[in-house]
């Protein structure tokens, strides 16, 4: 190999070589930075899923705690506190519209965790809330809805009423279920940051592909710039040295011009022309 790299220094005009050595340095630097942009794209790309994802989830997972803290506080509204009877229809359609909110929720984080490696963390989420809203809906179809039929069959309109099941109701049935639901939010959102966990170790790597070619490219190009030295030096600039010491030998104390200078290329025409020149003149 250094036998080849020696004549594509020494062989060919000295132009042609400078352009050569130029255009292999060009010609590196073009193709480790496409593949260095190639690798940054997609880093960029799976930067961008992977965010994507994440908000999507947390959003997700936002949309399940609001719509069952919204059920939670109208189980205390009617479970524990009173209020006037037309609260109760109030009431109740907020909590109809965060049942139906946290069963749409928990439907699309089933459908997207189905296609990880833990789709459990989603079952188990479907399974408990389904328990949580069933039992507000109990509530407000069965106590709720039997308090407003009588107090609407009375002949005495009663502004104000006390909800039939008891602060104990709450404590000992829906409460539990509550904090298990809140429970398997976490849960999932864990579920979700750990299936993100592989997607993160993919983009280090891939950066740290697009980083190689860059640090190979360097390398490689102080390796060249080196043997360009050691190559000019030798062939080009110690021949040049070498003649102009022997010239100015030849004009100060007359001594014989040394033409026998290992050289090539233009040089080595320099140097026979010098040796002409000098020959012509001492005829």
């Amino acid at each position: 190999m250094f036998k080849k790299l020696k004549n594509i220094f020494t062989i060919g005009s000295i132009k042609r070589r400078m352009q050569l050595a130029f255009m292999s340095v060009i010609l590196l630097l073009f193709f480790s930075g496409a593949i260095s942009l190639l690798e940054l794209e997609r880093v960029s790309h799976d930067t961008e899923v992977i965010l994507r994802a994440s908000k999507e989830s947390t959003d997700l997972a936002r949309e399940m705690v609001n719509a069952l803290n919204e059920q939670n506080d109208v189980m205390i509204t009617l479970a524990v506190a009173s209020g006037k009877f037309e609260d109760i229809k109030r009431h109740s359609a907020r909590c109809e519209e965060s049942i139906s909110q946290l069963e749409q929720s928990t439907t699309l984080a089933q459908r997207r965790m189905k296609s990880t490696d833990t789709p459990e963390a989603a079952d188990s989420l479907v399974v408990q809330t389904s328990r949580v809203n069933e039992l507000a809906r109990s509530y407000i179809s069965g106590d709720v809805h039997r308090l407003m039929v009588i107090a609407g069959d009375s002949q005495s309109i009663d502004t104000t009423f006390v909800a039939p099941t008891t602060h104990e109701w709450y404590v000992d049935q829906y409460k539990p279920e509550y904090e298990r639901t809140a429970h398997q939010i976490t849960e999932y959102m864990t579920g979700v940051h750990n299936t993100l966990g592989p997607e993160v170790n993919n983009l280090s790597h891939t950066a740290r592909r697009a980083v190689t070619p860059v640090f190979i490219s360097l390398v490689v190009m102080v390796v060249i710039v080196i043997m360009f030295y050691f190559f000019v030096n030798h062939y080009f600039v110690r021949p040049v040295l070498r003649i102009n010491r022997s010239l100015g030998d030849y004009l100060t104390y007359k001594k014989p011009f040394d033409d026998e200078i290992a050289c090539r290329d233009e040089i080595v025409t320099l140097r026979d022309r010098i040796a002409q020149l000098i020959a012509k003149f001492t005829k």
